[in-house]
């Protein structure tokens, strides 16, 4: 692993020249704030819009600052947030396939594996910074129009929501190792993930063994303080299947043929 520093450095150059440090931590940042400001001044806007009928009264519920945290998630993060992060990561590894880079990266003496883990971390760290930028403005926004959020809570919470958000990173990476086009990758990254967030919906009968009910317990854990049952089984999964697809990404391409430069 002597190469993995090296590695690192080029993926936060490659980030830094094509300024995603700058743009995916600010969309994030609008995300996070969106979500508490739509909560808070939703019967205003309603009003605004001037929609209803005449004489219909339409009664919101009171909603609470863990409920717009909570909302950030299910409601921004997993959705146009998961469309934002599959775009920024879907091309990470075509490119390098195309263009011979990794084909270059290879003779030097460094391996698929450094590599792929380099390009994990990489962008792990990214995504972190991002995640957590927008986390931070929705809870500044959401103590200032409701009330402070215990800092445990969303510690927790923002944790658990992180290890889900790997997952969708390694999909995308594996995709990106596994296939040709962007195009595909970001179509079958966004398909996968989304059906796996929506399923989540059916009942937590089955859920112990899909990753993204990683976002509910997150929520779970902000509004009530507590995960749901067989939070572990989850978690241990996730990073077994983070592993496995790592692996399956090693494997195929060492067996395939790689453009040169």
């Amino acid at each position: 692993m002597k190469h993995l520093t090296v590695l690192l450095k080029k993926e936060w150059l490659e980030a830094g020249r094509s300024y995603k440090l700058l743009w995916l931590p600010v969309v994030f940042m609008l995300l996070g704030m969106l979500q508490p400001l739509v909560y808070y001044y939703m019967p205003q806007i309603l009003q605004m819009m001037d929609g209803l009928p005449e004489g219909l009264e339409l009664n919101l519920p009171a909603y609470s600052a863990e409920d717009a945290m909570a909302s950030t998630l299910t409601g921004q993060f997993d959705q146009l947030g998961l469309l934002i992060l599959v775009i920024s990561m879907m091309g990470l590894i075509i490119t390098d396939k195309n263009n011979g880079m990794l084909t270059f990266i290879s003779t030097r003496n460094t391996t698929l594996t450094e590599y792929l883990i380099g390009k994990w971390i990489g962008q792990a760290a990214i995504l972190a910074v991002a995640i957590a930028a927008g986390f931070m403005m929705s809870a500044l926004y959401t103590s200032f129009l409701y009330h402070a959020v215990p800092i445990s809570r969303l510690a927790a919470g923002l944790a658990v929501y992180y290890v889900w958000c790997l997952f969708i990173l390694t999909v995308t990476l594996t995709l990106g190792a596994l296939l040709s086009r962007v195009s595909a990758v970001a179509v079958l990254s966004i398909v996968l993930l989304l059906t796996m967030k929506t399923v989540t919906g059916l009942g937590a009968g089955f859920q112990s063994f899909n990753p993204a009910f990683l976002s509910n317990h997150a929520v779970n854990l902000i509004v009530a303080g507590e995960v749901l049952p067989h939070f572990v089984l989850t978690a241990v999964l996730t990073f077994v299947l983070i592993a496995m697809l790592l692996l399956l990404s090693k494997t195929y391409l060492s067996r395939k043929e790689l453009p040169s430069m």
